[in-house]
């Protein structure tokens, strides 16, 4: 397999020295305190470096001589237990986002990041990277635990304790049974989520009309109790198969919980509702200008929009010098949407693109949206060729990232792209790639 510019790409999961080459910054010395995860679910193969909660973490990758997981080096002001609870928030936020389990195995640390050594050569799910684009860090410490358990409990192989962890969601979400068995028995009709309706309808056939009442009696009391009847008895068959199945039933309203009380969607409702693509373009307009947007009504003359410099960017690609720093050339209110056209310094290149607030849709058109004009210069090369980088990028799933140029922050953002009914030629879209580069090159040497 090879990269868009023609380079292999790693297949193999590689080693510690490999690591520390790839990312110098690991050799730094420090009171470093790492988190290693049982490798039993999807994992980077390449180190990143992120903020979260105003420090920088990193996520240690898996390689074929150590364990993988998160680290940190210890700030003077930080507390070993403080840094600790950090990183288990940082892996309880990646469990929700990838929906899954992760279970810490060790604790280990010193002057590098030096991770338990794995007895382990097969059997690994790698990815490339994470995608840490809008990463979520509550600050209130109820989402934090509802995370946190969430993480315990899709970790968990008992059906059990996984029960008990799942509940114990709703208890932190609800607190009071007075408002969580109604909220319970309304999600319970249009519940969805891989063996729902099967225990479900396995609870109604037994004859059980209250499903709420029978999961907290024979689900949660049974399993935290020894006391009083019914109890679960791990070595009962019947016992431990039917909580199996009925395991999804909390698992989901568990999921929902979270979503509804603390505004923390998962990946899923994310693309369903894809707020993202105008969330912060939302912010830089105002709610007043957006509303006439909506309402169909044209910008008057006297209406002031002050739209932000921006650099327009593919996700996990080198920006493109023809568009950073760009600015607004064009802007029309049209059709309940905001048209815009945005240019380089010298107006030799421009995007187009639209925000349709009433769809919360970020609109672009790769095919009638990049725009360019050949002065003859050197510079109008350039921008010729990074066009051509862009445009080969994009076809190749491109995510389309636009930042605001000054404050860092993102506008908007649009899924991978996905191409239909087309081939793309990478060989054909680089070798325009090279004619670009030896236009410039020839205009130097004339210019010279």
């Amino acid at each position: 397999m090879r990269d868009k510019d023609g380079y292999p790409l790693p297949t193999t999961i590689r080693d510690r020295q490999a690591m520390f080459d790839a990312c110098p910054e690991l050799l730094n010395r420090g009171r470093w305190i790492c988190l290693n995860i049982e490798p039993n679910i999807t994992w980077p193969v390449r180190p990143q470096s992120l903020i979260f909660a105003g420090y920088e973490v990193w996520i240690i990758p898996i390689t074929t001589d150590d364990h993988p997981g998160v680290a940190m080096r210890q700030p003077e002001e930080m507390q070993l237990e403080d840094a600790e609870g950090l990183l288990l928030r940082l892996l309880s936020v990646i469990a929700w986002r990838e929906s899954v389990g992760i279970a810490v195995t060790y604790r280990t640390g010193g002057d590098l990041p030096r991770m338990m050594g794995l007895d382990k050569k097969l059997g690994f799910g790698i990815r490339d990277a994470f995608d840490f684009t809008d990463v979520i860090c509550p600050e209130e410490e109820e989402p934090r635990i509802a995370l946190a358990l969430m993480r315990e409990a899709r970790s968990l192989t008992g059906s059990a304790y996984a029960f008990l962890s799942y509940w114990r969601i709703l208890e932190v979400t609800f607190p009071r049974s007075a408002e969580r068995t109604p909220w319970m028995q309304a999600k319970l009709a249009n519940l969805d989520g891989h063996g729902v309706e099967k225990a479900l309808n396995a609870i109604k056939a037994a004859g059980i009309a209250d499903v709420g009442r029978h999961l907290f009696d024979s689900g949660r009391c049974a399993i935290a109790h020894a006391k009083a009847r019914p109890i679960i008895n791990p070595d009962n068959p019947r016992d431990t198969r039917r909580l199996m199945e009925e395991l999804p039933i909390v698992r989901e309203l568990a999921i929902l919980a979270i979503e509804e009380r603390f505004g923390v969607d998962t990946r899923i409702s994310e693309y369903r509702k894809h707020l993202y693509e105008l969330k912060g373009w939302k912010c830089a307009l105002g709610e007043a200008a957006i509303e006439r947007i909506i309402c169909g009504e044209e910008l008057a003359k006297g209406d002031v929009i002050d739209l932000p410099v921006l650099n327009f960017r593919l996700y996990e690609t080198p920006p493109y010098d023809a568009f950073e720093e760009m600015t607004p050339s064009l802007a029309f209110a049209q059709d309940r949407k905001l048209f815009l056209q945005y240019s380089d310094a010298g107006g030799l290149i421009s995007l187009r693109f639209a925000l349709n607030f009433s769809e919360e849709r970020l609109e672009f058109d790769i095919f009638n949206g990049v725009y360019g004009r050949d002065d003859g210069s050197v510079l109008a090369a350039e921008r010729s060729r990074d066009s051509k980088r862009f445009f080969r990028d994009y076809l190749l799933n491109g995510i389309v990232q636009i930042w605001n140029a000054h404050t860092g922050e993102m506008l908007g953002r649009l899924d991978a792209f996905l191409p239909l009914n087309c081939f793309v030629d990478l060989d054909a879209c680089n070798r325009e790639i090279g004619m670009a580069q030896a236009e410039i090159e020839r205009r130097m040497t004339m210019r010279n």
